[in-house]
């Protein structure tokens, strides 16, 4: 039993050093410290065999029966906990499922189990505390009929049984998956996938397979550990010492339960594929397609901007009427499909910008109207309070911009597979956002949120057709462009964006997409980066949409000497506001060593994510490969696109 207890703390220490790579390996770890105290206070109820039947010792005298009953409460209520946590360790796994595949998995049947198991949990500690002083009176005389006895091993047994049944559902639902996965990779054969994509799917079922043995052999474990408990309980002979043939089975199967229980959790979480707790920041994508969990984060502190009580009424209703401005994805779909084909010579989805997209076809269509896209009739949804803020600059692909939308919306982390159906099938996703009742979300988007005509459209010094190298002509409105050369004007549109993210964190819930382009130019844009560090400090969560995990591996390296005094902004004077606002709150130095710890924490910056997965967020990408499989349906087109994902 010892050997066990010793095995069961080197899991735990060994969890403990990875314990910063994941939460999920965070939660791990708790659940081996917990089991591996469990199994140190079992081990030591044996160092002493006088008076013991079978493990559970019964008598004692003095101080000796008070340690005795303390060891036995303890362990009691540790049991009750091991096995609470081993099934919310479980039920995150079937829920990350269901939110990747948008299938049901039967999560919510388990989270009830469990909340039934917690209750019968406070009862049992309660009833093995009022056992346990029953147990130091001097009239005590052990009877399993009696009522305390009784209740204990009745919420015992319920606990078990509950134990049980949320096992088996479990069991059910990973066993389902792996099934869809084997379907999913005959079709992909059929279909003549790629290598690459059949080796995807191959995985995940292989990790789908782990799963179902994983939890099986816990019931398993939890099963002979019961019995084991049970028998010495309720046979008790006093004249019965150790050793004896019986009392080392049914000691060596609580052992067996202990250690195997730890090496489950570590096999289970995936930690052990996970680098050691580390602070140098160092960036490890995963071999697999990232899950939909990605680099949410909230910041430490909410603080609202100093400058909100110097507010305006003007300044105030135009921070409140551009936050009214976001577009459904609905509306950013029916743009890509009917109004980007007004593009003069054709819209490249290769080619064209977002600065083309908005010179050629969002300005001249809204001329007429003077108005920001969003705002104007074309607008088919009609403008929406924003739950997005995007941020993204206006030199990447707009074709990369939607795809990186879509790609939040249906939870993916890199934006490539929805690029390329964005131009193949745009049916098949806009059906996937249907399906995942994803069309009515609202996303803010600077180029369509920003009436045009007010600030860019009189005025063009340097956006030139990508194709003639001419630049783009003027527009012919009425409108005036608003000057703003302190970036103080109320009528203004483009000095507002901090004050109007504080207004939708404020007022309700709002968070932040950050759509990255191919050559990772964002993180060296003034404003963009500024939008980043205020959606840090608003507690915004974030997530961070890159291309592919190549991407990543080819370019990271490149974000290490960050300087905002080098970035680029559309201006002299955009430059001078933007590093003005950073020198009142902060220094240079200090914002960029933040900015530095917000991309590379390895626990908490935008790139955490995309470190080496553990088995839960893997769980996410079995689930991912489902809905996806599902959705190619036997025509191919998904797995065709899947390898740009590389």
């Amino acid at each position: 039993m010892m050997l066990a207890a010793f095995g069961a703390s080197c899991v735990a220490a060994f969890l403990y050093n990875r314990i910063r790579a994941s939460s999920h390996a965070g939660w791990a770890f708790g659940y081996a410290v917990v089991n591996s105290l469990q199994s140190a206070f079992c081990g030591i109820s044996f160092l002493n065999t006088d008076d013991c039947n079978r493990g559970v010792i019964i008598y004692g005298h003095g101080l000796r029966l008070y340690w005795i009953v303390a060891v036995d409460c303890i362990r009691t209520v540790l049991y009750g906990a091991v096995l609470i946590w081993m099934q919310v360790l479980i039920a995150a796994r079937l829920d990350l499922l269901e939110q990747s595949s948008q299938m049901n998995y039967c999560s919510a049947c388990i989270w009830k189990i469990i909340w039934v198991q917690v209750f019968n949990f406070v009862v049992n500690a309660l009833l093995a505390c009022a056992f346990a002083a029953q147990r130091l009176s001097d009239s005590f005389v052990y009877a399993p009929t009696a009522v305390l006895p009784a209740s204990l091993s009745l919420t015992s047994l319920l606990s078990w049984l509950c134990n049980m049944v949320a096992s088996m559902v479990a069991i059910f639902a990973l066993t389902y998956s792996y099934l869809q996965l084997r379907r999913v990779l005959h079709a992909a054969r059929l279909d003549g996938a790629s290598v690459a994509v059949r080796s995807s799917l191959r995985q995940a079922r292989r990790l789908a397979a782990v799963q179902v043995i994983g939890v099986s052999s816990s019931l398993m474990f939890t099963i002979l550990a019961f019995a084991a408990l049970s028998i010495s309980l309720f046979q008790l002979n006093t004249s019965c010492m150790l050793p004896s043939v019986e009392a080392y089975i049914l000691v060596s199967i609580q052992a067996v339960d202990f250690l195997g229980n730890a090496v489950a959790v570590l096999l289970l979480s995936g930690s052990h594929r996970l680098p050691a707790d580390s602070h140098s920041g160092d960036v490890q994508p995963s071999q697999v397609s990232q899950c939909m969990s990605c680099c949410r984060h909230e910041s430490e502190s909410l603080e609202p901007p100093s400058s909100e009580a110097a507010w305006g009424p003007e300044w105030r209703a135009k921070v409140e009427e551009l936050s009214l401005r976001g577009m459904t994805l609905r509306s950013l779909l029916e743009f890509f499909r009917e109004d980007l084909r007004r593009m003069p010579g054709g819209y490249k989805p290769k080619v064209h910008r977002t600065r083309d997209v908005v010179r050629q076809v969002i300005i001249p269509l809204t001329s007429e109207e003077e108005c920001a896209y969003a705002a104007s009739r074309l607008n088919r949804d009609g403008a929406r309070r924003a739950e997005v803020m995007v941020t993204h600059n206006w030199g990447n692909n707009f074709r990369d911009l939607l795809a990186a939308v879509i790609s939040d919306a249906l939870q993916e982390c890199s934006f490539n597979l929805a690029a390329k159906l964005l131009e193949e099938d745009d049916d098949l996703l806009s059906e996937m956002l249907q399906k995942s009742a994803r069309l009515d979300d609202s996303y803010w988007i600077c180029a369509f949120a920003v009436n045009q005509h007010t600030s860019i459209c009189h005025h063009n010094p340097y956006d030139r057709d990508p194709f003639t190298n001419e630049l783009y002509p003027e527009c012919k409105c009425k409108s005036i462009n608003v000057g703003d050369p302190g970036g103080r004007s109320a009528a203004s549109e483009i000095n507002k964006f901090d004050d109007m993210m504080h207004h939708l964190a404020a007022t309700g819930s709002c968070r932040q997409v950050i759509a990255v382009d191919q050559h990772l130019e964002l993180f060296n844009r003034a404003w963009c980066v500024a939008e980043i560090a205020e959606a840090r400090r608003l507690q915004m969560k974030q997530s961070l949409k890159l291309a592919s995990k190549a991407t990543l591996h080819q370019r990271a390296g490149t974000l290490k000497n960050l300087d905002v005094l080098s970035m680029r902004a559309s201006s002299d004077m955009d430059k001078k506001i933007i590093l003005d606002k950073i020198k009142s709150s902060t220094n240079i130095d200090q914002f960029n060593e933040e900015l530095q710890a917000l991309i590379f924490d390895p626990r908490s910056g935008l790139l955490a994510s995309w470190n080496a997965m553990d088995s839960l967020q893997q769980i996410g990408e079995v689930g991912r490969l489902i809905r996806w499989g599902l959705a190619d349906a036997g025509t191919g087109k998904v797995w065709k696109a899947w390898e740009l994902q590389a």
